[in-house]
Order: structure tokens, then C-alpha cells, then sequence
């Protein structure tokens, strides 16, 4: 039976970073982008609509798109693509899932470790800045922007929350290093194998 963990992450936090190491050091595949990039292949569409629709809810704007009345909206095709490609990489190997969304798509799945990392706003400010060489005039708004479309996605296309503890498994500040928390998580993940 495959073993899923999920990490979804508030931006700057450095979370994708984190699930690399974990992936690394566990031997797990791991996949962020490539199952948005799988949904766009799937529905024929442009990755760069498909990655801008991926992190919007479903808005007037984009019915005006749809070709006829009965056709969903892009966003809400993209979250249906998305959720059957991520249930299929559960149902058949062992990964690691960076998806905003994964912990509510798979929550009916077996053996799943759900995880949320998290940091001060000053760390991940710097992070973006540092780390991932963004160039934005007001990086304290980017990256407050860039939280609330994940948390006004994830809570659109979900019943629960974004970012509440009793989500997850586990919740983690990424403060406290990213190879301490890879250890950390890493660590965890083992003992469910016992």
C-alpha cells in the first residue's frame, strides 16, 4: 500500500525546498508543478493559463471563457484534473505531493501524512528576496498577496480552512532550518512504518 505525504506551505516558507530534501532522503518521488503541468497536457491547454487558473477560484471571468453554457470553468476543470492526477499518484506509488489542496483531495486515503510549513512573515519576506532572487517593488505585499490566493483557493475548492492546525498532521515553523525540518519530517514519516 503506497505511503503519501502532502505538504502544502504558506509562500517564502521555503516548503518546496523542504520536500525535496525529504524526497531525497527518503527515496520518494516527489511532485509539485509537474501534476499542474500534467492537468494542462490533459486538457489540452497552455501551462501558464493552466498555473495562473490553478491559483485562482472560479471567477466570472473565466465562464465568459467556456465554449457553451454546460462547460465548466477553467479553474474549476484545472482542480478536477488536478485532484484525479494527484488520487492516481496515491493509488500507485509511494510520494511526496507539494499541493495546496492534496491534504483535502486524498483525505479519504489510507495512510497519508499531511503537513503544513509555515515561517514568520520577515523570514519568508527574505527568503523570496534571497533565496529566490524575486525582483518585486513591496515583497511584504507579493508575498501576502501570493498567500491569500493560495488560502482563497484552497478554501473555495475545500470544506476546510487554509492553514488551520487541526488540518494537518503536522504543523511546522521552517525557522528552525530547512534540513532540521527535513530531518524532522523525515524522522516522523519513518516511524508510521513501524
Amino acid at each position: 500500500m503506497p505511503r503519501i505525504m502532502t505538504i502544502a506551505r504558506e509562500y517564502g516558507s521555503g516548503g518546496r525546498l523542504i520536500a525535496q530534501r525529504v524526497a531525497e532522503k527518503l527515496g520518494l518521488v516527489y511532485y509539485d508543478n509537474e501534476v499542474i503541468d500534467i492537468a494542462a497536457r490533459e486538457l489540452g491547454i497552455d501551462v501558464d493559463t493552466i498555473r495562473k487558473a490553478s491559483e485562482e477560484k472560479t471567477s466570472s471571468f473565466m465562464y465568459t471563457m467556456s465554449s457553451s453554457a454546460f462547460t465548466l470553468p477553467l479553474n474549476d476543470q484545472v482542480f478536477a484534473m488536478q485532484s484525479k492526477i494527484i488520487r492516481h499518484l496515491a493509488k500507485h506509488d509511494s510520494c511526496i505531493i507539494v499541493n495546496g489542496c492534496a491534504d483535502y483531495i486524498l483525505e479519504d486515503y489510507d495512510d497519508v501524512f499531511t503537513i503544513f510549513i509555515h515561517a514568520p512573515l520577515e523570514s519568508r519576506i527574505r527568503r523570496v528576496q534571497e533565496d529566490y532572487k524575486e525582483e518585486q517593488e513591496d515583497f511584504k505585499k507579493y508575498v501576502m498577496k501570493k498567500d491569500k490566493r493560495r488560502s482563497n483557493y484552497y478554501n473555495y475548492y475545500t470544506t476546510k480552512k487554509w492553514g488551520q492546525l487541526k488540518n494537518f498532521d503536522l504543523t511546522i515553523n521552517s525557522d528552525l532550518g530547512i534540513e532540521k525540518v527535513a530531518d524532522i519530517i523525515v524522522e516522523l514519516f519513518q516511524q508510521g512504518d513501524k
